[in-house]
């Protein structure tokens, strides 16, 4: 009896070795034909908005030019396979992309001012080797050869010299170490809809700004900002939507906000009155990094 148990042991085991690959190879393509912990982890589903570490930070040796990437895991775009990186990484936003840390990061062209650059982690489902690649597509970067599986996790922007701008990254949240831009400066908003377009917050995407408003009028006024797909409403005391901002003759108000932008880093504004001064800085933004 125990030699036979032993026997449908082993010939279950080998069966499911066989259906597992099965499974998860139908183009008959080799794998490394075992089936460990970390191979049943790239292929299990796992939650296509699912996303565990990967945290994005500014490298303290070449904080201009070089991001790390902390370990952590992410279901690729597709939904299919998980992309896992097992080991940190330091990726050069100043040269072409090449496999490793300490090498090139950007997908095609040379690092550019005044630009933002969507980072993705990529990956082979041949070698399993899984990467990180920058570029200025939100949705569709260059990718290096055998690589078919992405996922966006974050964006970083370089200044007016090609500089990495300081940031910190909290979850989906990221925060800037020192607000580089006054994204408005408005003194003509009226009681007609405005669109503006926020220079703190990445581009080619929806996100949702963290930033710090300021409201003045020579009489009592009300400002709502909105993102500029929604229907345009007048800013009220008593009817929706309200307002985000009251000040009047005596008193400037500032508050801090959340908007929804639009895929053009847009967000819309409405005075009750006319020659209306409105100011924004972007304190940050949260990113949805595949999930929307």
């Amino acid at each position: 009896m125990s030699k036979n148990i032993t026997q449908l042991t082993e010939a279950t085991s080998f069966l499911d070795t066989d259906l597992f690959y099965a499974g998860i190879d139908p183009g008959g393509s080799p794998l490394d034909r075992k089936v460990t912990s970390l191979n049943i982890q790239r292929y299990l589903p796992m939650g296509q908005n699912a996303i565990t570490g990967l945290k994005l930070s500014n490298n303290g040796s070449d904080a201009n030019n070089d991001i790390d990437i902390a370990v952590g895991r992410v279901c690729a775009g597709t939904g299919d396979y998980n992309l896992i990186l097992t080991s940190a990484l330091t990726k050069q936003l100043d040269a072409t992309w090449a496999v490793g840390t300490n090498q090139g990061g950007l997908d095609t062209g040379s690092k550019a001012n005044s630009t933002w650059y969507h980072v993705w982690v990529i990956g082979r489902v041949d070698t399993h080797v899984v990467d990180i690649l920058f570029s200025t597509s939100a949705t569709a970067p260059t990718m290096p050869t055998n690589y078919t599986k992405k996922r966006r996790i974050g964006a970083i922007r370089t200044d007016a010299a090609g500089a990495i701008i300081p940031f910190l990254q909290y979850g989906d949240d990221f925060i800037w170490k020192s607000p580089p831009f006054l994204d408005v400066d408005d003194s003509t908003l009226s009681t007609t809809k405005k669109n503006y377009t926020l220079s703190g917050v990445p581009s080619g995407l929806v996100v949702n700004a963290l930033a710090n408003v300021v409201s003045s009028n020579a009489a009592t006024n009300r400002v709502y900002f909105s993102n500029p797909n929604l229907t345009d409403l007048a800013p009220s005391a008593t009817a929706t939507p309200l307002s985000n901002l009251t000040s009047n003759t005596t008193a400037t108000l500032f508050s801090q906000v959340k908007m929804i932008t639009n895929t053009s880093a847009q967000i819309s504004a409405r005075a009750s009155a006319a020659t209306t001064t409105i100011r924004v800085s972007v304190m940050g933004w949260t990113d949805p990094r595949g999930k929307w």
